[in-house]
């Protein structure tokens, strides 16, 4: 069995405002799930390397492409915004960077010059640029609007635009240059009680028509789902994601009863799963995979655990031969399929864990026989030999390698060596600290009775906390959160350094505003957001008024129930609705779970003014 050692930590009101991120004081460099830190660090995310020697690494706090050369530094390139998306020609000439920001940007930079040559309007959050393999296109993904975009690679003209599910997340094209592979993060929002699967989805794109030639739903409770990459021989898509076992109480944590963490084969030639095996041993959890990278030849899948600073070596050809020899010894493919995705020692003998030298592994590159890995928290890289995988080699990249506390609290959230056995970890069901689209069992209010997952922004400045208000602030429910969900105790410098992480958080601007304001339905959606009394309890700063309310959503148990107000700050990205996610769109809830106009005064309004309402609301 392999053993880990223990890692040692180091030590508005509705009638004023027009939207959640206006409200707070400016601050250019904090939003999403970037806090602010007080002091630099550079965060490297995204890795690409090129032969002979040339590794490209992205500082997501830092705000700089580096561009490291036998592994030493060579040049910084600033580039004046969170970069989120890296892609680099083949002729390593070039380089393509997309800026994180509702008015997002993509970045062409002249490599030998080490200079941003032209800069383009990516729209709203753009993320993960991908390169087409003849170079004449750039993809990218605008998360929360589901949009894969193309650029012109030599002008960065806007070429077209295709539909993924929801929050797409990474792109990454076929050998061929026919198809793109699409991971979005977390599950559509459907709505409903009993959905038979509930999970992200992989999306199929024509290439050139960016026309939807298949979405495929990963196994029931996939979310998080975070990189694409493509097998040198072009007939396979790995995706790594977590599988939430949200469909029984969390009760305990061992052997993936909560969570366990996987990679999915998706078969590029009849765009369908070909199979999703985990990543976790039977007493040891590989939380929240990242980046994963095959070597040249094939040989090699190398896959990052962000959540247990690890990565995992598999024989690629002996995974292939495996899953395939399983599915000719069975008359029920669906059958092995489900055995497949729950075996937890299906990797046995043809893969090495390896523990990394620092904190939150996340993107990776192979060059020649050295894998190189982003340290996220520890502001380094890792050189790891594939032939050697023993002691990974520290890069120093200039890095602030000393946390402090805001900085910590950010690694705590992420970090699954907190946990039991290292299965999960804060972010494994609050993804970007907002939620994963799933009901969860949680043992705060008794057995049987899931709830919606919900966001942790602003949660430390609107007690109670949990929509039961079972917990009277978020301080509270963080400390439980470890006991009662990760099972296991920590000290109190622990806990208060997440506190201050997630108190540092701000909002992302809601891509349905219009430049930055309200669109003419908002406007008039806040007319009748004031009318039908939604502002008296759904008010300040946070939109709410920290109160609890029975709106007349209970059902069974809950029926007359008393739930606390949640804020309505960015709740254009936490669909579904309700305590029980059974409402698909703010519409819905409204229109059909609104009994006796319990919740705002809404049964007369026209379906045109409830669209309104709701366009408010969903730029809040």
């Amino acid at each position: 069995m392999f053993e880990i050692k223990k890692i040692a930590v180091l030590a508005i009101s509705a009638l004023s405002a027009s939207f959640c991120a206006a409200q707070m004081p400016y601050k250019p460099t904090v939003y999403g799930d970037i806090p602010d830190y007080k002091e630099r660090y550079l965060s490297p995310d995204f890795v690409v390397s090129l032969p002979p020697d040339n590794i490209y690494v992205t500082a997501r706090t830092g705000d700089e492409l580096l561009i490291i050369k036998g592994d030493k530094v060579s040049a910084k390139i600033p580039l004046g915004g969170h970069p989120s998306g890296l892609a680099v020609s083949k002729d390593g000439k070039t380089a393509y960077v997309t800026i994180a920001h509702p008015k997002g940007k993509l970045l062409k930079i002249d490599l030998e010059k080490n200079a941003i040559t032209q800069t383009a309007s990516a729209g709203h959050m753009p993320r993960a640029a991908a390169l087409s393999n003849d170079g004449k296109t750039v993809y990218v993904a605008n998360q929360f609007i589901n949009k894969i975009t193309a650029f012109d690679a030599r002008t960065l003209e806007q070429k077209g635009q295709g539909n993924a599910v929801r929050d797409p997340f990474s792109v990454a094209e076929t050998k061929d240059g026919k198809k793109l592979v699409v991971a979005n993060q977390i599950p559509e929002s459907k709505g409903g009680l009993y959905e038979e699967n509930i999970a992200s989805a992989i999306t199929i794109l024509d290439a050139k028509t960016l026309k939807t030639i298949a979405n495929l739903p990963l196994p029931n409770g996939s979310i998080n789902c975070q990189e694409v990459a493509m097998s040198p021989d072009g007939k396979y898509a790995f995706i790594t994601h977590a599988v939430g076992r949200f469909n029984v109480p969390t009760t305990q944590v061992e052997r993936g009863w909560i969570s366990t963490n996987a990679v999915t084969i998706v078969d590029t030639q009849t765009d369908k799963i070909f199979a999703t095996f985990l990543l976790d041993d039977i007493e040891l959890g590989a939380a929240n995979l990242y980046g994963l990278a095959i070597d040249e030849a094939g040989k090699n899948l190398v896959v990052v655990h962000s959540g247990s600073h690890e990565v995992s070596i598999i024989d690629l050809p002996a995974l292939i031969s495996r899953i395939s020899e399983r599915y000719a010894k069975s008359e029920d493919a669906a059958k092995t399929y489900e055995d497949i995705c729950n075996d937890l020692s299906f990797l046995s003998n043809i893969r090495k864990r390896v523990l990394m030298n620092g904190y939150g592994p996340r993107h990776i590159a192979i060059l020649g026989d050295n894998a190189y890995v982003g340290m996220y928290y520890s502001d380094t890289l890792n050189k790891l030999n594939l032939k050697n995988p023993t002691a990974p080699e520290k890069i120093s990249i200039g890095g602030n390698e000393v946390m402090n506390e805001v900085r910590r609290g950010d690694l705590f959230y992420h970090d699954a060596s907190l946990c039991f056995q290292h299965w999960l970890s804060c972010v494994t069901c609050h993804t970007e600290v907002r939620s994963d689209a799933l009901n969860w069992d949680l043992l705060n209010d008794g057995i049987g009775n899931p709830k919606q997952s919900k966001s942790m922004l602003y949660s430390h400045h609107t007690p109670p906390a949990m929509i039961s208000a079972v917990r009277k602030s978020a301080e509270i429910a963080v400390r439980k959160g470890i006991q009662f969900i990760q099972f296991t105790r920590r000290p109190e410098k622990d806990s208060k350094a997440i506190d201050a992480y997630l108190k540092s958080l701000e909002a992302v601007e809601s891509p349905y505003l219009v430049d930055g304001e309200l669109s003419e339905s908002a406007k008039r959606g806040m007319e009748i957001f004031n009318k039908a009394g939604c502002v008296h309890c759904h008010t300040g700063t946070y939109y709410t008024d920290m109160k609890r309310h029975d709106v007349g959503s209970g059902l069974n148990e809950y029926i007359g129930f008393k739930f606390d107000t949640p804020t309505l700050c960015e709740v254009w990205r936490t669909a579904p609705y309700l305590y029980d996610g059974r409402a698909r769109t703010i519409f819905e809830m409204l229109r059909k779970f609104n009994h006796d106009d319990k919740h705002g005064k809404t049964s007369k309004l026209t379906d045109e003014q409830l669209r309104d309402l709701e366009e408010y609301v969903l730029s809040l």
